[in-house]
């Protein structure tokens, strides 16, 4: 079961869907095929300021969406939340074309800025009665609606000035994400905590902790915590803030959790420690792979996102 707070396993870029935005009692179609471009550029560093978390349960395969919903909850002035349901996992940037083009709907004339984001998904993987369980996919959005200028990125340039600093960056990041493993878990989860960004991560300190805490108990000792791919985004003007976005790629190993896999993103202002906005992660229980064919893993595994040293 994923949840990201969860990012979707589907990697196939679904056909047209049938959506539709609800809006005070007022259905609004939204046509698709939607253009994805937008959405697509902003990366793994633009509006990522959420929380992903995968478990897999069973094996199902869907190359095509079926019927999804964006409903819009007024926050405030020019402020909104914008909630896509639908019934089959969705490619994340697939999802978020949805909702931009939802986002220009409701902004009525104004440019919708996109914010904070977070994700449930469920797929089933492997065989046996959790495989009947039916996926879902739910994915909310925070959107702001600006005038032209509010919404004009202003010019950046990069902060990282020499190829030595740049393995400096990389080096940083890899020894913050590992310790930050090990403080989950040892169950130093203040500790842990601290390292968070917590106005944009997406979930609160209560359940976050409850979350972290239920993970140590399932997966029992760490076997090996492992930082496989570092990539530092410097300053990329689709970002919600000028900074340094570090990804951090991992796959660790747990007594009965072969595989937790996903990325940490660490950012760092211009000035002050780097702190996590964004978590994705993935992982089978040694049970679970069990009922895994053998010819079938490395297409689990990729869907978790493992990536190799």
């Amino acid at each position: 079961m994923r949840q990201r707070h969860n990012k979707s396993l589907q990697r196939t870029v679904p056909g047209p869907l049938k959506a539709r935005v609800l809006r005070a009692g007022t259905i609004v179609a939204v046509r698709a095929p939607i253009p994805l471009r937008a959405a697509a550029e902003l990366g793994r560093y633009g509006a990522m300021v959420g929380a992903a978390a995968l478990a897999v349960t069973g094996l199902l395969w869907s190359d095509h969406a079926g019927a999804a919903e964006i409903s819009a909850r007024q926050m405030q002035q020019n402020a909104y939340e914008l909630t896509l349901t639908n019934d089959r996992v969705l490619d994340e940037r697939v999802a978020r074309g949805y909702l931009a083009q939802a986002a220009a709907s409701v902004c009525r004339g104004l440019s919708p800025v996109l914010g904070k984001y977070k994700f449930e998904s469920k797929e089933a993987l492997g065989t046996g009665l959790l495989a009947r369980e039916p996926p879902s996919y739910k994915f909310v959005q925070e959107v702001s609606c600006a005038t032209p200028s509010q919404s004009s990125p202003a010019k950046r340039t990069p902060t990282v000035t020499s190829p030595a600093e740049m393995q400096r960056v990389r080096e940083e990041v890899k020894n913050l994400s590992e310790a930050y493993f090990r403080l989950l878990a040892n169950g130093d989860f203040e500790e842990a905590y601290a390292q968070v960004r917590q106005a944009v991560l997406g979930t609160d300190k209560a359940t976050w902790t409850r979350e972290k805490q239920a993970f140590r108990s399932l997966a029992g000792d760490p076997l090996s915590i492992s930082i496989v791919k570092v990539t530092v985004y410097d300053n990329p003007a689709e970002a919600p803030e000028p900074g340094l976005y570090v990804a951090a790629d991992f796959q660790n190993s747990y007594k009965s959790v072969p595989y937790e896999c996903g990325y940490l993103m660490w950012y760092r202002g211009d000035s002050g420690p780097y702190t996590i906005t964004r978590t994705e992660t993935g992982h089978v229980t040694a049970e679970t792979l069990k009922t895994i064919p053998t010819g079938q893993r490395s297409e689990l595994l990729g869907k978790l996102r493992c990536v190799a040293p």
